[in-house]
């Protein structure tokens, strides 16, 4: 099932008095990239959360935000050894250099590591923090679910339509080498006053449809158009295999148009390449 690399997820939890907001957002990206804003008090479980997104995403650009929620402001308390030591410092520094001393109770409160925010004893921060993640995870992966169906509903749309144009280019063929013959045998017989050779015309013909046969190419492409509709069937991450398969059609499709010789197959093959292209943007979007 293929699944976009759009998506939100959000949820609340708390460690102890203290309540946060999980939020993860997920955007379009080559590979898996993984950006983390929160409090300093979750940056020893940095490598942790980074490690759970991993197992569940292989493909995009992922932010994880997570913010304290409004609620009873904790206090604080005053480290005041530091905060003793800030002063007889600053002493030393007037006695010994011939300074001013600043340090006053302004100075005090300005330094945050005189402070310190009371935490539970033992507190476990990973377990609270892991089922919010989940939490967002599982909207998340809703999110990309139900955006991927979309997707790869346009997709196959879209695929339809070309191999639509390949019957097109199939019958169109034939017509093509007919159409060569005629023209040259019209060519040779203005040249030389109606004493065209038959033989020599079908022998040209014949090389004409040699070198513009384009049968081999419409088969690959069949193929493709085979191989795209089965990724798209698969419960897996597919958006590279897409992306690669793209490239075949758009090469196959190309040749079609220039080998053919003929002008109405080119026109065609302008109406797959514009089919192909809206694909190719949406692959851009598919994990």
């Amino acid at each position: 099932m293929l699944q976009s690399m759009t998506g939100y997820g959000r949820a609340s939890f708390a460690i102890g008095v203290n309540s946060y907001m999980l939020e993860l957002k997920s955007l379009n990206n080559r590979f898996l990239d993984v950006n983390l804003r929160m409090p300093e008090r979750f940056f020893p479980v940095d490598l942790k959360m980074r490690g759970e997104l991993k197992k569940r995403f292989s493909r995009g650009s992922f932010t994880v935000f997570i913010s304290s929620m409004p609620g009873e402001a904790p206090g604080l308390e005053l480290n005041m050894r530091l905060a003793k030591a800030y002063v007889e410092a600053a002493g030393l520094l007037k006695e010994t250099l011939g300074i001013d001393n600043n340090v006053d109770a302004g100075f005090l409160l300005r330094t945050k590591e005189i402070f310190a925010a009371p935490q539970e004893d033992n507190a476990d921060e990973w377990t609270p923090l892991k089922a919010a993640l989940e939490t967002a995870f599982v909207q998340a992966e809703a999110w990309r679910i139900k955006e991927g169906e979309s997707i790869a509903l346009d997709m196959r749309y879209r695929l339809a339509h070309i191999e639509a144009s390949v019957s097109k280019v199939e019958q169109a063929a034939p017509a093509a080498v007919e159409a060569y013959r005629a023209r040259l045998k019209e060519d040779i017989e203005r040249l030389i006053a109606g004493r065209a050779e038959e033989g020599r015309i079908m022998l040209e013909a014949a090389v004409f449809a040699q070198r513009s046969d384009i049968s081999e190419e419409i088969t690959r492409l069949k193929s493709h158009i085979a191989l795209f509709r089965q990724y798209l069937a698969l419960n897996e991450p597919i958006g590279k295999r897409l992306d690669f398969l793209c490239q075949e059609i758009g090469r196959e499709i190309n040749t079609i148009g220039s080998k053919s010789g003929s002008a109405q197959i080119a026109q065609i093959a302008v109406e797959m390449k514009n089919e192909l292209e809206k694909i190719k943007e949406q692959t851009q979007n598919a994990e």
